[in-house]
């Protein structure tokens, strides 16, 4: 009985220990993290990283886990940094599998004294693993890392693992590694550093708030100096190395990026999300970084010219028309007003448009650069008031060319051409040229889109016009130079788009009202036009030759107006250096002339006097639509029917005058006014005077030629004063 008593006993202790080492077994066998393939781990990289055209880098991710475009190879890595950290942070490293026993179990001998954590002895292995499986610091996932350690070590080795940590380990400023820790405190390449700065990223790890070498450089200083004396200690390091490390400076410093391009960033970003691309590894975009560097200084440079007349923004983008490729995206300041990218913000674009609705009519209307239109005065309804259109210059030319009309950017014949043209194909050949902003219809818009009436950004009118350069041929803009580009589609004729080229790089088209000698004369021909939208709101100049498009935009992203900001006051001057550089270091492209137009001799016209005769370019075989007279039919231009006038009461009733006012008279007319069926006068001149009266109100004139072969009547139109 005593017997069996003491093998019961026997059995139920061997049970209990049996247990009790399964139990921690089982649970150290579920804990214990998956032994990655490769170091580190294939796919840990979650954000790509972005290069310029020539290898430049963009951007510096810290985002994601892992580092993964900053790694060196352990050989890259300069000996004295490896020999810091492994004398810092395990000195036995290269001897023990993965723990160190030794530094363990005397590290929790001086815990119990101490009565709390004062050393933890994790070695290079255990904080390898706790990066690739981050876990809270508990004794338990101490255990598991131990365990991870010697796991990565027997598959990799002790170089290998080593190279991981160095590459890996994390810093402050949300840093990794020692290669981005040598650009963020000391500005330089890990290659380049000082002796003791290359204990510093060994001194670092232990504490980057209190050891930071901007704010606190004494005790950085002290903890370099202490672990150099600890590897000459330890016969790490001899005593040549040891005064190199005493006698050098710690400066600390702070690297930026070649080029900042921010807002070229976000939109490659984008870009990559939208098709789908998974990154394998760094990406390269169009950008080019020396140019993207240029525009941008030059953009600053203007801003600060301009910025007592309250110009607050600027962006250019320079696009090359072979491969629809961006080669620059540059913005100033660098963050617009709510971090607004003012390339991708619509804006007025003013007369930038008006190229593209003689392109059309060209097309559609058979019209030539020598087809003679109407600048005369002009309104339309709106609402219940009234729209005057007017010239920049508040000068009426009577007839223009359209090579005149074009290039002097007169607003009257625009908006006649666009209703010669139609709204609704203008709109739709906008669309087609990659104009996806103005969503609304044709109606919405109505004749005054050829003067600006409809926000379009300044990556888009950009796009339309590299398919202006190249020949009618739409690309859309791309920023990743590996990504698939769609094929390129015949969106305007080539010999109209040479057409439209020949008038916008012409000086004598726009003297008129540019004035000779004009910012927009380039030394080499290049095809320019302005934009100015209402109350100087935006202000705009793109350009193009054969290889190059250009597009400067200046405003206020916070809304306001500029003090009378136009495209040639403002933007201009950065488009003119831009081609500058452009051509420093490209031959000279040209303007691609058709081999379809054909010179004839003309008499284009400019205002009341003799047309000029010349000889022009012309589309040949072209069939003429029937379009309106220059000299439009005779109407009440003043009030128009439906418009609502408005007496001031602050003014004295009697001096509260309005003029009616007749367009489109034959020379020497004799004018009776009938207001509600009452004679108010007779006239010879196109206006009368009338003291406003309060109510609803009916106008009809009647007009009697001056050589007496006859008569007629305009009207009535009808109209309120309240």
């Amino acid at each position: 009985m005593k017997r069996q008593r003491r093998y019961r006993v026997l059995g139920g202790v061997l049970g209990v220990l049996l247990l009790a080492g399964t139990v921690p077994g089982l649970l150290t066998w579920r804990d214990l993290a998956p032994l990655p393939r490769t170091l580190p781990p294939k796919g840990a990289a979650a954000v790509p990283q972005l290069l310029a055209s020539d290898g430049t880098p963009l951007t510096r991710s810290r985002d994601g886990r892992f580092n993964r475009y900053a790694e060196r190879p352990l050989s890259a890595i300069p000996t004295l940094v490896r020999e810091a950290f492994v004398t810092s942070e395990d000195r036995r490293y290269w001897r023990h599998g993965g723990v160190d026993w030794r530094a363990r179990f005397t590290a929790i001998w001086q815990n119990l004294e101490a009565g709390h954590v004062v050393r933890g002895a994790s070695t290079i292995g255990e904080q390898a693993a706790r990066i690739l499986t981050p876990r809270p610091r508990t004794y338990w996932s101490h255990w598991l890392a131990g365990i991870e350690a010697g796991r990565l070590i027997d598959r990799f080795g002790h170089g290998r693992v080593l190279e991981f940590y160095l590459n890996q380990v994390p810093y402050g400023g949300r840093r990794r590694g020692v290669v981005q820790a040598a650009r963020y405190y000391f500005g330089r390449d890990v290659s380049a550093l000082a002796p003791a700065e290359q204990l510093a990223l060994a001194v670092l790890v232990r504490s980057p708030v209190h050891y930071d070498p901007a704010r606190h450089p004494r005790a950085l200083r002290r903890a370099v100096d202490d672990l150099a004396a600890r590897m000459r200690a330890h016969d790490v390091i001899g005593n040549t190395e040891l005064r190199a490390v005493r006698r050098s400076a710690i400066t600390p410093g702070r690297e930026a990026l070649p080029v900042a391009a921010g807002p070229f960033v976000a939109y490659a970003r984008s870009r990559l999300r939208a098709l789908g691309l998974p990154p394998q590894g760094p990406v390269r975009t169009t950008l080019d970084a020396g140019l993207e560097r240029m525009v941008q200084r030059l953009l600053r440079t203007r801003l600060k010219a301009l910025s007592d007349r309250g110009v607050e923004n600027a962006a250019a983008l320079v696009v090359d028309n072979r491969t629809g490729a961006i080669l620059a995206w540059a913005v100033a300041p660098a963050r617009g007003a709510a971090d607004l990218d003012p390339v991708l913000v619509p804006r007025q674009p003013g007369s930038t448009l008006k190229p593209f609705l003689y392109a059309l009519a060209m097309e559609r209307l058979g019209w030539q650069p020598d087809t003679v239109l109407r600048d005369g005065p002009l309104a339309t309804r709106l609402g219940g008031g009234v729209h005057d259109y007017r010239n920049y210059s508040g000068h009426y030319y009577g007839r223009a060319s359209l090579r005149y009309a074009l290039g002097n950017s007169l607003n009257i014949p625009a908006v006649e051409t666009a209703r010669a043209a139609g709204v609704a194909p203008f709109l739709d050949l906008l669309h087609r040229l990659g104009m996806s902003a103005l969503d609304r219809n044709a109606q919405h818009y109505g004749p005054a889109l050829a003067i600006g009436d409809g926000p379009v950004p300044l990556l888009q009118l950009t796009q339309a016009y590299s398919a202006l350069a190249r020949h009618g041929r739409f690309l859309p803009l791309h920023v990743l130079a590996d990504a698939p580009v769609p094929r390129a589609r015949d969106e305007l004729r080539p010999d109209v788009t040479s057409l439209i080229a020949s008038i916008l790089s012409d000086p004598d088209a726009r003297s008129a009202e540019f004035g000779d000698a004009s910012v927009l004369d380039l030394p080499q021909a290049t095809a320019v036009k302005t934009g100015t939208s209402s109350n100087y709101h935006d202000a705009w100049t793109m350009g193009f030759d054969d290889r190059y498009t250009v597009g400067v935009w200046m405003g206020r992203l916070k809304g306001g107006d500029m003090d009378r900001i136009t495209g040639s006051a403002g933007p201009a001057l950065v488009l003119r250096s831009i081609f500058a550089r452009l051509r420093k270091y490209q031959p000279y492209a040209g303007l691609w002339r058709s081999p379809r137009l054909r010179r004839v001799a003309v008499c284009e016209r400019i205002g009341p006097g003799p047309c000029v005769e010349r000889h022009d370019w012309h589309v040949p075989d072209t069939v003429v639509v029937a379009r309106r007279s220059a000299a439009p039919r005779a109407r009440i231009a003043r009030p128009l029917t439906g418009e609502t006038l408005a007496i001031d009461p602050r003014i004295d009733r009697d001096e509260q005058v309005y003029v009616f006012r007749l367009a489109g008279l034959p020379a020497a007319a004799r004018i009776t006014w009938y207001l509600d069926g009452r004679l108010l006068g007779r006239t010879h001149a196109p206006d009368f005077d009338w003291q406003l009266a309060p109510g609803s109100h009916r106008l009809r004139v009647q007009v009697g030629l001056a050589d007496g072969t006859g008569a007629f009547g305009l009207g009535p139109v009808t109209f309120k004063v309240e």
